[in-house]
C-alpha cells in the first residue's frame, strides 16, 4: 500500500499554458551550467516521439506517459568537451497528482538513454521523475563512445547523475511552488552500480536508494565477463564448446543435485544457489562415437571452469563465480555462446587502453591491473568502496536486490559487497539492517535484459517492466515506508505471472528474505503459497574465504 503523502498544489499547474511558460520563469542555481531546452504539457497515453539523439541511439522511437505530465528537457555542460541531456516529468493531472517526492531513474549497460519506461512508471505513482542520458546517446551494449572520451566516461559514471539530480530537484520545486519532501532513486545493473556510487560519493543526493543487480566492481566485472569466451571457445569447432541443448542437459544434472535436494521443492528454481556444490563428475563422459546424453571430457572441463572465480596473479579474488542455475540464460545472452562481450571489449579497448584495435580474445592480467590503476581517472567506476559511513550517518536507506539466476552479473557479487560494507564499518547484520538491506531473489535473471526474466517470483515493482498493479508487494513503497516511517522491510514479496503476463494470472508468489536469512520452504503445503516459506538465519554468513560457498573474499578475509 502506498504511503499517503500527496500534496495539494495550485490548480494552475494542471494547465498547458502554465507548463509552457515554465521555461521562461525557471531560475536554476547549479554546480554545472544548465540550459532549459523545452517545457511541454503531454496528456496521458499520448505517444510522443523521442528526441532525435535518443531515437538515433536506439533508445526507442516514442514514449507514452501514463498520466498527464509537464515535461521539461534540459542540457547540462559538464566539462569543456561534454554535456548531459536530461528530462524532468512532473505529474500535473490534478491538484493532488504529485506525491511531494522526486525519483531519479537509471541507465542500463553502457547506454545513454533516458529510461522512458521507468519515467512513465514512477510518474504514475505520483513522483516527479528525473532521468538523464549519462552524458552520451548510446544503446545498452554499445560502448563505442568510450574510445578517447574520458569526459563522457566521467559523466556516465557519476557527473550526469549528480548534475541531473541537482537540476531536477530545482525544476520540481519551482514548478509546484514548494520544496519536495524526499528524493529517491531506483536502478538495475549499471543503474544499480550508479546507486551504490551515489551512496558513496554523494550521500545527500537521495534519501532512499533501490540498487538492483548492481554491476559494481565494474573493472573486474568486465574482466570476468570477457573471460567466458576464453573458456568456452567461440563455436562448435572448438572441442571445449557446448551448444544450447548441451547446457540444458548440464542443467538437468545441476537441478538433480541442487534443486529439491537442497530447497525441498522440485520447481526448476535454486532457492539459494550459493549452497550448491555441484559435482561435475556426475555428467556422463561420451564413449567413443557417442554424442547423445553425454559430454566429452573437454566439455565437462568447460562446465567446471565457467563456474570458477576470477583471481589476479597474486591469488587475490577479483570477481566471484557465476551462480549455478543461470547457465542456460547465460548462453542465451551471450556469456557462454562464444560471443565477445561488447561492453567488456569497449571498456578494456576504449576506456582502459584507447586502442581501437584491441583484441578482447587476448584479455589478460595486464589488462585487469591497468583498469584498476586507472580507476580514479575514470571517476571510481568500480563503485565498490565499502565505506558507506556518510550515507549511514546521514540517516539514508538502501535496498539492494539481486537475482540468484543472473547470467550477466553474478549474484555473489552483491553478497560480497554487503560483506565488505559490514567489515569496513565493523557492523553485524543488525547494524547493517539499520540502513542497508539486501534481498536475494531466487530464480530471477538480469533486470529483464533480452526479455529474459527467469523462473522465479521476480516482479515486485522495481521497474516499469516489473510493475504489478493490484498485487501486494512493491519495493518502491517499501523503501518510502522505511525512509519516512521507519518501517523496514523484512521480506520483499515477488510475483510470478504465468508466462510473465499479468492478464494470465498469478503462477506463484514468494516472500524473499533479507540477507543473512535464507528463504526456506517449511516442508508442508503448497510451495507456491508464500505463507509456507519462512526466513532462517544463516549462521556462517560472514564466512567468505577458502571453503566458503560462494567464495567472496581473499584468504585473509579481506576484500579487493
Amino acid at each position: 500500500m502506498a504511503p499517503t503523502a500527496a500534496v495539494s498544489v495550485s490548480s494552475e499547474v494542471t494547465s498547458s499554458a502554465y507548463c509552457s511558460n515554465l521555461c521562461s520563469t525557471l531560475s536554476l542555481s547549479t554546480e554545472y551550467n544548465t540550459n532549459v531546452i523545452s517545457c511541454n504539457a503531454i496528456p496521458s497515453n499520448q505517444s510522443t516521439p523521442l528526441p532525435a539523439g535518443q531515437a538515433t541511439a536506439q533508445c526507442g522511437t516514442t514514449f507514452t506517459p501514463k498520466v498527464d505530465i509537464c515535461r521539461v528537457t534540459l542540457s547540462i555542460t559538464t566539462s569543456g568537451s561534454s554535456s548531459t541531456y536530461m528530462e524532468v516529468w512532473l505529474p500535473n493531472n490534478g491538484t493532488e497528482a504529485w506525491n511531494g517526492r522526486t525519483l531519479s531513474t537509471d541507465n542500463g549497460g553502457a547506454n545513454g538513454c533516458v529510461h522512458y519506461v521507468d519515467m512513465s512508471y514512477v510518474t504514475s505513482l505520483g513522483f516527479a521523475a528525473i532521468g538523464d542520458n549519462g552524458g552520451h546517446n548510446g544503446s545498452a551494449f554499445d560502448g563505442g563512445w568510450m574510445y578517447f572520451e574520458n569526459e563522457e566516461i566521467l559523466d556516465w559514471v557519476y557527473r550526469a547523475r549528480h548534475a541531473s539530480v541537482e537540476a531536477g530537484k530545482q525544476v520540481t520545486d519551482q514548478f509546484y511552488g514548494q520544496k519536495h519532501s524526499y528524493s529517491y532513486y531506483m536502478g538495475c545493473s549499471t543503474g544499480g552500480q550508479q546507486g551504490l556510487h551515489s551512496a558513496q560519493y554523494y550521500p545527500n543526493d537521495f534519501d532512499g536508494i533501490i540498487a538492483g543487480s548492481a554491476a559494481a566492481d565494474f573493472n573486474h566485472l568486465q574482466a570476468w565477463s570477457g573471460r567466458f569466451v576464453q573458456l568456452t571457445g567461440q563455436n562448435s569447432s572448438d572441442p571445449r564448446f557446448l551448444t544450447s541443448d548441451q547446457w540444458i542437459f548440464v542443467q538437468s544434472y545441476i537441478f538433480a543435485q541442487c534443486d529439491e535436494a537442497l530447497d525441498g521443492v522440485n520447481d526448476g528454481i535454486l532457492e539459494d544457489p550459493t549452497i550448491c556444490d555441484f559435482d561435475v563428475s556426475a555428467i556422463p563422459i561420451c564413449a567413443s562415437g557417442s554424442t547423445t546424453n553425454c559430454l566429452t571430457a573437454d566439455q565437462v572441463s568447460t562446465v567446471y571452469q565457467v563456474f570458477t572465480e576470477l583471481y589476479n596473479d597474486a591469488g587475490e579474488l577479483l570477481y566471484p563465480s557465476l551462480l549455478y542455475g543461470s547457465q542456460v540464460d547465460a548462453f542465451r545472452l551471450g556469456q557462454l555462446s562464444g560471443s565477445v562481450q561488447g561492453i567488456s571489449k569497449s571498456w578494456y579497448g576504449g576506456g582502459v587502453w584507447n586502442n581501437s584495435y584491441y583484441d578482447a580474445l587476448n584479455m589478460n592480467q595486464t589488462d585487469y591491473a591497468q583498469a584498476d590503476a586507472e580507476d580514479e581517472l575514470h571517476g571510481h567506476v568500480s563503485g565498490f568502496s565499502g565505506d558507506l559511513s556518510a550515507f549511514k550517518n546521514a540517516g539514508k536507506k538502501m535496498i539492494m536486490y539481486h537475482g540468484m539466476a543472473d547470467p550477466l552479473v553474478s549474484g555473489g557479487n552483491s553478497q560480497r559487497y554487503y560483506l565488505k560494507v559490514a567489515k569496513q564499518l565493523g557492523l553485524d547484520n543488525n547494524g547493517m539492517d539499520a540502513f542497508l538491506r539486501y534481498f536475494r531473489i531466487s530464480g530471477m535473471a538480469h533486470c529483464g535484459v533480452g526479455g529474459i526474466s527467469g523462473a522465479g517470483a521476480w516482479m515486485f515493482g522495481q521497474s516499469g517492466l516489473a510493475a504489478v498493479p493490484g498485487v501486494s508487494g512493491n519495493v518502491v513503497w517499501d523503501l518510502v515506508d522505511w525512509v519516512e516511517s521507519n518501517n523496514a522491510p523484512e521480506t520483499i514479496t515477488g510475483t510470478k505471472f504465468w508466462w510473465d503476463q499479468a492478464n494470465l494470472g498469478i503462477e506463484f508468489q514468494r516472500a524473499h528474505c533479507r540477507f543473512p536469512y535464507r528463504t526456506t520452504y517449511n516442508g508442508n503445503g503448497d510451495s507456491t503459497d508464500p505463507s509456507n516459506w519462512s526466513c532462517k538465519f544463516i549462521d556462517d554468513w560472514q564466512q567468505c574465504a577458502v571453503g566458503a560457498h560462494p567464495r567472496l573474499c581473499n584468504v585473509d578475509g579481506s576484500f579487493n
